[in-house]
């Protein structure tokens, strides 16, 4: 039988995660990112204009006018952060676990050890596939939802992750 220990850790002792080293994503993964918001933004104001010509009352046109320079400010801000912010976003392989960092607003790392990745999945959604990109998905125990997506990664990487991350799950039961 092993010998429990329980060893206190400091936390200037504690090894650190150089963002420097983190893989970047693919930029065609921020053209996808920028259609789908295109997208989003042109039903939004399309929705909008309809609800003003199928609207039997006049409405005032300072009232119209302010919904659209907010509309017109939440989408150039919108557009302005997600390019500023995506190379921040990036994902690390370490001999024990896998980290996925993203944000500038707010910034958040996600870390799973290999031993409790429960599955791993490659996913491509219809835009993905235009542009041959793929999602890395990795779930724990506990979970329907996944703990760990990784969007916009080659296909060949992810496949070859998936494998490596596989071969680890296996290594661990």
């Amino acid at each position: 039988m092993k010998n429990f220990t329980n060893s206190i850790l400091l936390p200037e002792e504690l090894p650190e995660i150089e963002t420097k080293t983190f893989n970047p994503l693919d930029k065609k993964y921020l053209k996808i990112t920028l259609i789908r918001m295109s997208v989003f933004f042109l039903l939004l104001i399309g929705a909008f204009i309809s609800f003003l010509f199928l609207s039997d009352e006049n409405v005032p046109k300072a009232v119209i006018t302010t919904i659209f320079s907010v509309l017109a400010f939440f989408i150039i801000y919108t557009v302005v952060i997600t390019i500023v912010a995506f190379p921040r976003k990036g994902y690390l392989v370490r001999e024990n676990d896998i980290s996925f960092q993203r944000g500038l607003v707010t910034y958040k790392l996600t870390t799973v050890p290999f031993n409790r990745i429960q599955h791993v999945e490659v996913n491509q959604g219809v835009l993905a596939k235009l542009f041959m990109l793929s999602s890395l998905k990795l779930y724990t125990a506990g979970g329907t939802a996944s703990d760990l997506s990784i969007q916009g990664l080659p296909e060949d990487i992810a496949k070859n992750l998936k494998a490596f991350l596989s071969e680890k799950i296996s290594e661990h039961e």
